[in-house]
């Protein structure tokens, strides 16, 4: 298995794993996303197993590189293929690629955040396991009857 950079080559490939792991209603939808995305500087990291992308895990500056922080925006592995490791190792190479990315501006990732439906238990205990920690739960954020818990790491 492969975790590399995406890049706009791989939108048709990304998109069927965002289709299948998200709000999304078609792989057209799915594609455009990944593209805006990008084209708002998100990170995107993929994992390459046999030439075929599984899975995909993106990230964001928050703010200002000065302050150290970001965000991961979302894991997201086939179906097919949970349960194989494949999300720690997205993780693993997204949290390579962010501190790479503070050096290379001069400055050091200070924290790592991330928010998740409160009704989400299974990408909870996956988040803690790698050791985030709950720091609040926002409210109706996104959605009415729906909150959000921030999960924070400090790699």
């Amino acid at each position: 298995m492969k975790i590399r950079k995406a890049t706009e080559k791989d939108a048709i490939s990304v998109a069927k794993v965002l289709l299948e792991s998200y709000n999304m209603s078609s792989l057209s939808e799915a594609k455009e996303a990944f593209l805006l995305e990008l084209r708002k500087e998100h990170h995107y990291v993929v994992a390459e197993d046999n030439g075929e992308i599984v899975g995909v895990a993106s990230w964001t500056v928050h703010d200002l590189p000065k302050h150290e922080l970001a965000e991961l925006n979302r894991i997201a592995v086939l179906g097919s293929c949970r349960g194989k490791g494949v999300a720690q190792k997205l993780f693993d190479g997204l949290v390579s690629e962010v501190k790479a990315f503070y050096v290379k501006t001069g400055f050091k990732l200070r924290k790592l955040y991330l928010l998740t439906h409160h009704s989400n238990d299974r990408a909870k205990k996956f988040y803690e396991k790698l050791g985030f920690k709950l720091e609040t739960t926002l409210k109706n954020h996104y959605y009415d009857k729906e909150d959000e818990d921030v999960y924070s790491i400090f790699p």
